[in-house]
């Protein structure tokens, strides 16, 4: 008690000034201490865990690039004109995924006779079904090939391809598209944003793949990967490279046969840049001692007052007769004013808490179909929107109305009416992909936002869910309430006619088609251009 009383740690003030210069000076001797006693090989082992958990993340980059492109295919190859074999239809989505998909070469359909029937970039007739990819197919298989060479431009390619299932659920031919590696870099880059080292996807025999550069004429000018690197495993490893180099390299084996994960690092990399970390920290310290303490202690003095007068304010919140309930206890020791505080941050903690229980009543989920509600489409939708238009990829949204929804609530009561709304919901969010957005924009009408998808492809979609609807008819207490919709489709665009974003101008666009359907009959899909139902 009586050191406390000589430091001057039983006022703020003092504990304010010993602390100030505790934690300007404690990281300095601390950094000391541990580069004293761990040492090279600590540093090592922990470099090699940071490239072992780089490896793990990237290898889910790289896995989520090959099912993303292999999710693209089969879509291509899901779709009505694909299974009636509609060559001009097919042409058409075709050319326009590969404008709007840079790294995309071409997109090919293959008739079941082995022989190019739409390919965009050549002529067609070129018998292919003695490919892997044509026979893999054959068994209802989605498939990536291995790395080959871009016939135009040289740099590296794989082949991803999805059977197609015609109309009478046989064996409809293939559809694949050539995809440069090169779209598999940014990715990889951007994936341990300040990682040390250099990371490849190589083969099983070192060949580098990515980063993606054209491929030399002869096989052994082939850039490869030191074989220690490759074989180094998850944990890593350290060993001397081909120039002599002591080196960290650590790899990782990919769900794609032969393909693995490379990192490596040389070791004077990691243990300059402790070193050099070392002596930032001791400057920056000193500097920080001997210019800032006694700013900091001057700052102490005039923290004081106000911190009393907090205090004072405390007190004043205490008196006003609310019902604290707090199980708060302040730790042992601490100044009178901080006790005071502790009281004062019970109460506003049950005010916190008040308006944490409102805010989690403001759900972003609609609390009958399940679904996203208008709130949280015109939120996240705009960030959907957002990234579209930055990744230059087009965006399209369908506004769909049940009809004639009035007359189930008059008819069959309100309960069959909510039992409706939930069964079509579901069948809406079983219609899409995993990235477009389905909500409940309000009543009996509903929204879907479709990225990576123009105007003719959302009403093609759609079509099928009219037609899904048309045949899917509601099952309620034993009864079957037949049910449709009608759908508006729209397209993104720069120029904003209604509202004040583009989200809001294609919902707009979007519902004014939405009314031209219900205008024309109902039942039926209505684009804001296109005056006819979606192909296929």
């Amino acid at each position: 008690m009586r050191l406390t009383r000589y430091l001057g740690l039983d006022t703020l003030r003092g504990v304010l000034r010993f602390y100030t210069i505790l934690l300007i000076s404690l990281p300095v001797l601390l950094a000391a201490i541990f580069f004293m006693l761990f040492g090279r090989e600590r540093m090592i082992r922990g470099e090699l865990e940071q490239l072992a958990g780089a490896l793990r993340y990237e290898k889910a980059v790289v896995h989520f690039w090959l099912d993303a492109s292999l999710g693209n295919v089969s879509f291509l190859a899901g779709l009505d004109a694909a299974r009636q074999a509609d060559l001009a239809t097919l042409r058409r989505i075709f050319i326009n995924y590969a404008e709007t998909h840079s790294h995309v070469t071409a997109v090919v359909y293959v008739s079941p006779d082995g022989y190019t029937a739409v390919d965009p970039s050549r002529d067609t007739g070129v018998f292919l079904g003695d490919r892997d990819y044509f026979q893999a197919a054959r068994e209802g298989r989605a498939t990536v090939t291995g790395v080959l060479a871009n016939r135009a431009s040289g740099t590296p390619i794989c082949v991803v391809s999805a059977p197609v299932t015609d109309t009478r659920g046989g064996f409809g031919g293939v559809v694949f598209m050539p995809v440069e590696m090169s779209s598999l870099d940014m990715l990889l880059g951007e994936a341990s944003p300040g990682q040390s080292g250099s990371v490849y996807l190589a083969d099983e025999s070192g060949r580098i793949l990515a980063p993606a550069r054209p491929i030399p004429a002869a096989p052994d000018q082939w850039p490869r990967v030191s074989p220690q690197a490759l074989q180094a495993g998850e944990k890593g490893r350290v060993f001397t490279g081909p120039d002599g180099r002591e080196m960290l390299g650590a790899s990782i084996a990919l769900h794609m046969p032969g393909w693995r994960l490379v990192r490596e690092l040389p070791v004077e990399a990691v243990v300059a840049g402790y070193r050099r970390q070392m002596l930032w920290v001791g400057a920056g310290a000193a500097a920080t001692i001997i210019l800032v303490t006694p700013l900091l202690l001057r700052l102490c003095r005039r923290l004081e007052r106000p911190l009393v007068e907090l205090a004072r304010h405390a007190r004043e919140l205490r008196a006003g007769g609310y019902e604290a309930g707090c199980t708060l206890v302040p730790p042992p020791g601490m100044v009178r004013e901080v006790d005071e505080l502790f009281a004062a941050f019970c109460e506003m903690g049950r005010q916190v808490r008040g308006h944490i229980e409102e805010a989690e009543r403001l759900s972003v989920q609609d609390a009958l179909t399940g679904l996203y509600n208008r709130r949280f489409l015109f939120s996240g939708g705009a960030k959907l929107i957002h990234a579209a238009i930055r990744a230059r990829q087009p965006c399209a949204c369908l506004m769909l109305d049940v009809d004639h929804f009035k007359q189930v609530n008059d008819m069959h009561g309100h309960y069959s009416g909510d039992q409706v709304l939930s069964q079509l919901a579901a069948l809406f969010r079983d219609s899409v992909r995993r990235s477009d957005l389905v909500a409940r924009y309000g009543g009996e009408e509903f929204a879907i936002l479709l990225v990576g998808a123009g105007l003719a492809a959302a009403m093609e979609l759609g079509e099928r869910i009219r037609r899904r609807v048309e045949a899917t008819p509601c099952r309620i207490d034993g009864l079957e309430l037949p049910a449709t919709v009608s759908i508006g489709a729209a397209e993104s665009r720069e120029l904003v006619e209604y509202g004040e974003t583009p989200l809001e101008d294609m919902l707009a666009r979007a519902d004014k088609a939405l009314y031209a359907a219900k205008a024309a009959g109902r039942n039926r899909v209505r684009g804001e251009a296109v005056d006819a139902v979606a192909a296929g």
